[in-house]
């Protein structure tokens, strides 16, 4: 697996999500791009009507936040148990 690309093209907007090996770090990379044409407000304005599309363009908006969110609780977690013990001493 080197590289996998997901893409998206609803009115005004493209979205492409792209997976990559990276084995000198022996790691993984997940991109995601959001494209609006001419510009994400236009975007937003021609979706809001209609909600299944909208869940559409929202749903890897959510995806991601969600992988961010457990991808940093563990180091957030640390650094506010770590400021807790400096607040005591």
């Amino acid at each position: 697996m080197d590289e996998t690309k997901l893409t998206a093209t609803l009115p005004n907007l493209d979205v492409q999500i792209v997976h990559r090996a990276l084995p000198e770090q022996n790691a993984e990379a997940i991109s995601i791009t959001f494209t609006a044409t001419p510009n994400f407000e236009a975007a937003s304005r021609m979706l809001t009507p209609n909600l299944p599309l909208l869940a559409l363009w929202m749903a890897p908006m959510q995806a991601w936040t969600g992988l961010v969110q457990q991808a940093w609780a563990p180091w957030l977690n640390a650094m506010g148990a770590g400021a807790r013990l400096l607040e005591r001493k």
